[in-house]
């Protein structure tokens, strides 16, 4: 069993928006993240919210998702990264690692890094035209070392530089495995399908 973190407790201050909120085709960001994660097979899915929660809570339909709260989210990613990692279960083979920013990860994409994580890598993520994406596939054996190595916005992405060598990438075909929406630049064509979203607290 592998499971999914969403990590959705960012304050989004690049964009002025709630990026989780953030609406495409009518549709928040996080709710398309949820959705593509569920078709593609995983079951077991935490949401770690922070900024604007309540907010969230409100327009998303987290039914069926384990739901916790980072208090601390404005000291950075790491925080909201640990506090996903503890709600997992002790017999999830391990973990993959989602934004809620990053609302154009496709189906496909996904069920082709569980793929080779079910065939016993230990590191694993898509690569679109050379580039690592997400989502990230960690293996439980990795969560006792990725700790230590989580500070401040540095999330996943020190341990997966000190262990390169057992980084596999997944070429997909899929420019979402890397797009963002960060700033209102990443916006691009679609930004008149986006809604905005008042930053609050």
């Amino acid at each position: 069993m592998i499971e999914a973190i969403v990590l959705a407790a960012g304050k989004g201050e690049r964009l002025g928006r709630i990026k989780p909120l953030v609406s495409i085709d009518g549709e928040p960001a996080l709710s398309r993240v949820i959705r593509s994660i569920r078709n593609a097979g995983v079951e077991a899915i935490t949401v770690v919210l922070g900024h604007a929660a309540e907010a969230i809570r409100a327009r998303v339909d987290l039914t069926g998702c384990r739901v916790v709260t980072n208090p601390d989210y404005a000291t950075g990613m790491a925080g909201s990264l640990n506090r996903g990692i503890e709600s997992v279960s002790p017999a999830a083979r391990g973990i993959l690692i989602f934004h809620a920013d990053m609302p154009s990860v496709s189906e496909e994409t996904i069920r082709a890094v569980i793929q080779r994580a079910e065939q016993g890598v230990r590191i694993a993520a898509p690569g679109y035209r050379g580039q690592r994406g997400f989502p990230v596939f960690l293996h439980r054996s990795c969560i006792e070392e990725l700790l230590p190595t989580l500070d401040g916005e540095v999330g996943a992405r020190r341990y997966i530089a000190q262990n390169s060598e057992e980084l596999v990438l997944v070429e997909v075909d899929d420019a979402g495995a890397i797009r963002d929406i960060d700033r209102p630049e990443d916006l691009g064509e679609k930004e008149e399908t986006y809604e905005p979203a008042i930053l609050e607290g």
